[in-house]
């Protein structure tokens, strides 16, 4: 059946319930139950067909090219009807026979059976020349972002704010207890010993960069500003991390590398061996920091400790990965790209309780504070952005934290 007979149907079934509807309105009663049933019957067919109607006109890639229903042009004929029956020449209102070259007629077929998707005509999009430029130029408004530096410390840390200098006092060794003889001599007194007490001062430091834009890209490009700013705090973050692990204390932050407890030393640099230095390095951390202690390396030496699992065919895997983070004999493991790598003489593993191991201050405020600064480059049309903040980080109990360290040959 085709789609004329399919309309002529539909045609039918929706005069039948019109028909019934009229002749019940016009007789000034309501429609019988019978009457009701076929005028649904009717309707319901009537929806069919229309839904089959839509679905094969849908695939009609004639109606698609022509929705509003041009004539199709073929050589030799006229590309609209003729007005009249009068000799050509002889009505003003004829409308002249129009005929089309070949080349054009199998162009123009070629675009048909496309649908509309293959063109051969004069003016395209692919010369500027030929109307390219004429396309707009569309770019995304995000630019995509670049993955920051994996960091760690500023989270595992405890981070206090401060107002000015701050001096920590620190409890350097334990008074000394001793056993007294049962005498009422004169020389014969309990032992008379103080603890010690040391201390550091957390200070600050000012960490900072600029960066500037032109007035003209801050108008036409909305996210810009975001951009740059999104840019500088990471930088900052970045920066800060490398300084809370290899800082030398002078003039900078005092770095974890170097400060903390001796841990584990002359440890092979083998995957092996560094992995047996992880049971060792355990023993080496007072129970007192157990709880809330957590391992720092970089990935590699995280991956070359796996590694190190795997050749070694362990019954129990020590390093394991659950809901999206990894352990090390149930210990949490936190990375960072400013740890050092497995090499001679370095540090490749902190383990330990690095909150009460390790204290960042920052002055003014957590945030880093971002400034708009219009002024200074006015004249060259530009605009200043800065971030800073102040900061220091401290080792605040060597004992809670400890190290392994790779022998130097």
């Amino acid at each position: 059946m085709n789609i004329i007979e399919i309309k002529k149907q539909r045609a039918e079934a929706s005069d039948a319930a019109d028909n019934i509807i009229q002749s019940a309105a016009l007789a000034g009663r309501a429609l019988s139950p019978q009457e009701t049933a076929q005028v649904r019957e009717n309707l319901t067919k009537a929806g069919k067909l229309e839904a089959e109607i839509a679905e094969r006109e849908s695939r009609s890639t004639i109606r698609t090219t022509f929705p509003s229903g041009l004539d199709l042009l073929t050589p030799g004929r006229s590309s609209a009807q003729r007005q009249s029956s009068a000799p050509i020449g002889n009505n003003p209102m004829e409308i002249p026979i129009q005929a089309f070259a070949e080349d054009y007629n199998n162009a123009y077929s070629t675009w048909i059976r496309s649908g509309g998707k293959k063109m051969e005509a004069a003016l395209y999009e692919g010369s500027n020349v030929a109307g390219g430029f004429a396309v707009p130029t569309i770019t995304d408004g995000q630019v995509v972002p670049l993955a920051p530096q994996e960091m760690a410390v500023r989270r595992i840390a405890r981070v206090i704010p401060t107002t000015n200098d701050l001096k920590v006092p620190v409890k350097a060794t334990f008074g000394t207890a001793a056993i007294k003889s049962e005498s009422g001599a004169s020389t014969n007194t309990f032992t008379d010993s103080d603890p010690t007490i040391s201390q550091f001062e957390l200070t600050s430091f000012m960490v900072g960069r600029q960066t500037s834009a032109s007035w003209e890209l801050l108008q036409d490009v909305a996210q810009f500003q975001a951009f740059v700013v999104d840019d500088l705090v990471l930088s900052l973050q970045m920066f800060e991390e490398s300084q809370f692990i290899n800082g030398t204390g002078t003039g900078e932050p005092q770095g974890l590398i170097g400060n903390t407890g001796t841990g584990v030393t002359g440890v092979a640099n083998t995957g092996s061996d560094l992995l047996d230095a992880t049971y060792d390095v355990q023993a080496s951390l007072n129970a007192a920091y157990h709880s809330g202690a957590s391992f720092l390396m970089a990935r590699s030496t995280g991956v070359a400790l796996r590694k190190a699992q795997k050749q070694a065919n362990l019954f129990e895997p020590v390093f394991t990965r659950s809901g999206g983070q990894d352990y090390l004999h149930g210990y949490p493991v936190n990375y960072s790209a400013s740890m050092p790598t497995m090499a001679a003489s370095a540090t490749p593993v902190l383990f330990g309780d690095f909150n009460a191991g390790y204290i960042i201050g920052d002055r003014g405020g957590a945030g880093i504070s971002i400034k708009f600064l219009d002024q200074i480059k006015a004249v060259s049309g530009q605009l200043v952005l800065l971030a800073y903040r102040r900061t220091d980080g401290r080792v605040r109990r060597s004992e809670a934290i400890q190290a392994i360290t790779i022998a130097a040959s």
